[in-house]
């Protein structure tokens, strides 16, 4: 077990940092600057954010040179230099430190770029403490407990993720006899694994905890805002789980409030923008919470680590202001779409919720494909009813971006035109690409892997032909001086493109 030995021994010996405190920043959202570095180059994590900050007339930037790409990693000196120019003129920053100190979210998977790159967190301090006068919010991450599909490890993916959870139950049992017995089991594994896998698999988590509880520390002595945490495709016990413990557990000892930890990766910096955008304007809300079938809200979906209730509870929890103005929170109203059921129920769940901002969450696709009451949703016209929707690739990131949606137009008297290409943007994309082409795509490539540039074209033709084909079909909610109104999709596709050309995922250029 000289394995086991090497990990509890890492664990040990993680330092406080002494720093000054952050102002805070007032006044009206509209107009302000936020500087973005991103958790990696897709859409999701870039474009997205734009478009929902143009929703409330707010600017965010991010370096449009020097970011990763797929198992590229970032160039470093180009991110800094962008951080440094910018950062004078910025209301807020949000930093995602995947990008920053590991080179991107693949390549926080990697044990070596939190060993190689260090210095750049010093390099983050000397920065930050220079402009204590900005509004900080960090992003950081735990990895995925699958090992990355990029290393030779992944060959034992099934076998590390078993050590690992049987690691996570080793640390945390509380008797003698129960360590014994995972102790027996992760014996066992350990014969069946390479040992320079099981030791590398280890380190990672144990880095990735030791970033983590420098970035709580940075949270604790205000040389930032807040730090974000977010938990990348976990289950409900394993290494991943284990660090989410042990930074809770820390907080809790040091009386840290500013960390906050939760499901969900793609959708984090949408949510952060959200809570930033109701700490401006002291706007708080409250949300009615239909889930299709009560009895699946207290299951684990795939890649979630919590039950479906918890994993809603804490992103809206996350986006409410610490000191909310407004006596009477907004009244919002969400439903969520976990499994088969007739559409009968979401028309009488509409004209039961008249009047409200009114969101649709179908998170079915983590169990189960089935496009049936999708497709029902489509012929009966009922977008024109909901005025936010979303169905991402995991249930977590999907409630989360519809969260920040529903919190960035829910006290605008009229919805602009980003808010129309949001909107047409998750039929498009959740819908249409992620469930009906890319399934259909998948039987053909691995999602993984990186398309020729002759095989992308032929792809994105076809998608950028039949997807306005789609668009032609649909109508939107939006609203004109305080009035809903349903109007045609305004917009229509100009080119397609698979960012990092990988199926997995869909880049719309819009004209």
């Amino acid at each position: 077990m000289k394995v086991l030995l090497l990990f509890l021994t890492l664990w040990v010996g993680l330092g406080t940092w002494g720093l000054s405190p952050v102002s805070a920043a007032d006044g009206k959202l509209a107009g302000k600057k936020i500087v973005l570095i991103p958790l990696d180059s897709r859409p999701v994590n870039t474009e997205y954010i734009t478009m929902l900050g143009e929703i409330s007339g707010t600017s965010v930037v991010y370096p449009k040179e020097g970011m990763d790409e797929y198992r590229r990693s970032a160039d470093y000196p180009k991110i800094k230099a962008f951080l440094m120019r910018e950062l004078p003129k910025a209301d807020a920053v949000f930093i995602c430190v995947p990008q920053w100190l590991n080179g991107s979210l693949i390549e926080g998977r990697h044990t070596m770029s939190y060993i190689l790159n260090g210095h750049r967190l010093d390099d983050l301090k000397s920065i930050l403490s220079a402009y204590k006068d900005k509004k900080v919010y960090l992003i950081g991450l735990i990895p995925r407990e699958k090992p990355s599909y990029a290393g030779a490890a992944f060959s034992y993916a099934t076998e590390l993720t078993q050590y690992g959870r049987k690691y996570a139950q080793y640390m945390l049992s509380k008797t003698e006899v129960s360590r014994n017995y995972m102790l027996y089991f992760l014996r066992k594994l350990e014969s069946s694994i390479p040992s320079m896998y099981v030791k590398d698999y280890l380190r990672l988590f144990n880095e990735n905890a030791r970033v983590l509880y420098i970035l709580s520390n940075w949270a604790k002595a205000g040389l930032v805002d807040e730090v974000v945490i977010g938990t990348d495709d976990t289950s409900d016990i394993g290494l991943p789980k284990l660090n989410e413990w042990r930074i809770r557990q820390y907080c809790r000892e040091q009386g840290i409030r500013n960390v906050h930890i939760m499901t969900g990766a793609d959708d984090i910096t949408a949510l952060l923008l959200a809570r930033y955008k109701n700490e401006v304007t002291g706007s708080a809300s409250r949300y009615d919470i239909t889930f299709s079938h009560e009895g699946l809200k207290s299951k684990i979906k795939a890649y979630d680590g919590q039950p479906l209730n918890e994993v809603i509870r804490d992103k809206i929890a996350f986006v409410q202001p610490e000191e909310p103005v407004n006596s009477v929170p907004a009244s919002l109203s969400l439903y969520i779409h976990s499994h088969e059921e007739s559409i009968e129920k979401l028309k009488r769940w509409i004209h039961e919720n008249p009047g409200r901002v009114r969101g649709v969450a179908d998170v079915s696709y983590a169990g189960f494909l089935d496009t049936v009451w999708m497709e029902n949703y489509l012929r009966q016209q009922l977008s024109r009813e909901i005025d936010s929707f979303a169905a991402w690739n995991t249930s977590g990131n999907t409630l989360g971006l519809l969260v920040a949606h529903m919190e960035m137009i829910r006290d605008q008297p009229t919805w602009n035109t980003a808010h129309e290409k949001w909107l047409t943007l998750r039929y498009a994309e959740d819908y249409y690409y992620n469930v009906i082409k890319r399934y259909e795509f998948a039987m053909r490539y691995p999602s993984t892997m990186e398309l020729s540039p002759n095989e992308e074209e032929a792809l994105m033709k076809e998608v950028e032909t039949q997807t306005n084909k789609f668009l032609t079909t649909l109508s939107l909610a939006t609203r004109r001086d305080g009035h809903q109104e349903s109007v045609p999709v305004p917009i229509r596709v100009e080119k397609a493109a698979l960012p990092w050309h990988r199926i997995f995922e869909i880049r719309y250029i819009w004209r």
